[in-house]
């Protein structure tokens, strides 16, 4: 194994148990992530609420084991898009409310990436 293939692997699981904890973290706090309001001011059902925590968990999974990994980091791909432009909307807001939001943003953003250049490295 050359040391770029080894630290594409280390970067693949660092990835994927970002998203393995963060699953568990969300399943293990359901009832109070179910029950926030969206940016927009509604709940998102409970069975939909479970179904990004679980994509948080099956990305999660596929990346960290390479077990179809292009696949994982698609799924991953659509949860950030999803939970920025839900949560994270930082168009909303105004002042200092806008802040925490732009940089969730942002960091979603820079995973995106990661998770495309995932992609691009299984494909």
């Amino acid at each position: 194994m050359t040391f770029a293939v080894t630290l594409i692997l280390i970067g693949r699981v660092i990835l994927g148990l970002f998203f393995i904890i963060a699953g568990i973290r969300n399943f293990l706090n359901f009832a109070k992530a179910s029950a926030s309001e969206t940016n927009y001011g509604f709940k998102l059902p409970a069975p939909l609420v479970a179904l990004g925590f679980a994509s948080q968990l099956v990305g999660g999974l596929s990346v960290a084991l390479g077990i179809l990994p292009a696949w994982g980091a698609a799924l991953l791909i659509l949860f950030l898009i999803a939970a920025t432009a839900l949560f994270h909307n930082f168009v909303l807001f105004q002042g200092e409310a806008r802040k925490p939001h732009l940089y969730f943003t942002l960091v979603n953003c820079a995973l995106v990436g990661y998770c495309l250049m995932v992609i691009g490295l299984s494909v």
